[in-house]
C-alpha cells in the first residue's frame, strides 16, 4: 500500500510538472488588409444629454442608425493599408424636452428637415483617407469633412492598436494619445488620454477585448471637462484572429460634470454605440 501511495504521488508530481512546463498559449493580433476589399458596418448610436443651468433644464435624445464603409485602396509590403471611409446612408432622429422632434432618413428622403441640412453633403463621398498598419497604428490621416478647428485637431483613432508581441489571455496593454478641446479663451488645449485594453478570452478564433478610457492630464476647468465627457467610453471589441478584422464593437458612456457653466449647472451624457460587421 505504501509503494502504491508513493507511486501515485510520483505520477501526480510528474503530471503537474509537465503541465507547468507547457508554454502558455499566445495570440498575435494583426489586421489583415486586402486591396480592393470593401468592409461595411451597421452602426447604431444613441445619445441622451441632460443640461441644467440655474432653474432651466434641457433634455435632448438623439438616435443615429447608419452604415460605415471602408474601402481598402492599397496595401504596402509591410501590411500598412490605405483605407477610405464613407457613410452611404443614415437615419437620424432627435427629440427635445419640449416634445419637438426632427428626423431624416437618407434612404427615403432627399431634402432633410431643418437642422440636418448639411448631412446629405457628407453621404456617399470620401470622409477621410487613413493609413493604418497591421498593428492598428494610425500612420497618417486626411479628413475631408472636418468643419471646426476642434474636429480638425482631433483625428480620431479608427482601430484598436495591438501590442507588438503575441499575448496570452488576461494580458493588458495601454495606448496613450492626445485630444484637443477649446479653453475659455477659445484656444486649443492639449489633453492626454489613455486607453487600457485586456484580452479577456479567445473562443472559436474570436478574441474578446475589454477596454476603458481615462483622462491623464490634470484639468481644473469644468467647461473643459464637459467637452471630454463623450470621450470617456468603455466597451467590448470582438476580433476575428484568423481573418484579421474587427467584427463587433459595443461601447458606452455614462458621465457627468458639475459647475461647467456657473456654480448652479450640470451636464450629464449617456451614450450607447455599436458597430457590427456586415458579413459579405
Amino acid at each position: 500500500m505504501r509503494r502504491f501511495t508513493l507511486f501515485f504521488i510520483f505520477v501526480l508530481s510528474f503530471t503537474f510538472a509537465a503541465l507547468a512546463a507547457e508554454p502558455e498559449k499566445t495570440f498575435q493580433l494583426r489586421y489583415k488588409w486586402h486591396e480592393g476589399d470593401v468592409l461595411e458596418w451597421e452602426v447604431t448610436h444613441t445619445n441622451r444629454t441632460v443640461t441644467k443651468v440655474g432653474t432651466q433644464e434641457e433634455n435632448v435624445d438623439t438616435y443615429t442608425h447608419s452604415m460605415k464603409s471602408w474601402k481598402v485602396e492599397k496595401v504596402a509590403e509591410d501590411g500598412t493599408a490605405t483605407v477610405v471611409n464613407s457613410v452611404p446612408w443614415v437615419d437620424m432622429r432627435e427629440r427635445r424636452e419640449d416634445g419637438t422632434t426632427r428626423t431624416f432618413d437618407s434612404r427615403k428622403e432627399i431634402a432633410p428637415k431643418d437642422g440636418f441640412d448639411s448631412v446629405p453633403e457628407s453621404l456617399g463621398r470620401d470622409l477621410s483617407r487613413v493609413r493604418i498598419s497591421a498593428r492598428g497604428e494610425q500612420v497618417s490621416r486626411e479628413d475631408y469633412r472636418a468643419t471646426t478647428i476642434v474636429q480638425q485637431a482631433n483625428q480620431a483613432y479608427v482601430c484598436i492598436q495591438f501590442p507588438e508581441e503575441a499575448i496570452p489571455v488576461g494580458h493588458s496593454w495601454t495606448h496613450q494619445y492626445p485630444i484637443y478641446a477649446q479653453n475659455k479663451q477659445g484656444q486649443l488645449q492639449r489633453v492626454e488620454m489613455i486607453q487600457r485594453f485586456t484580452l479577456e478570452s479567445v473562443s472559436d478564433g474570436i478574441a474578446k477585448i475589454a477596454y476603458s478610457t481615462k483622462i491623464l492630464s490634470p484639468i481644473q476647468d469644468r467647461a473643459l471637462q464637459a467637452q471630454l465627457l463623450d470621450r470617456l467610453y468603455e466597451g467590448i471589441f470582438l476580433f476575428d484572429v484568423e481573418r484579421g478584422r474587427a467584427i463587433f464593437l459595443s461601447e458606452r458612456v455614462d458621465e457627468s460634470v458639475m459647475g461647467f457653466r456657473g456654480e448652479v449647472s450640470s451636464l450629464k451624457v449617456s451614450i450607447n454605440f455599436t458597430e457590427r460587421l456586415i458579413l459579405q
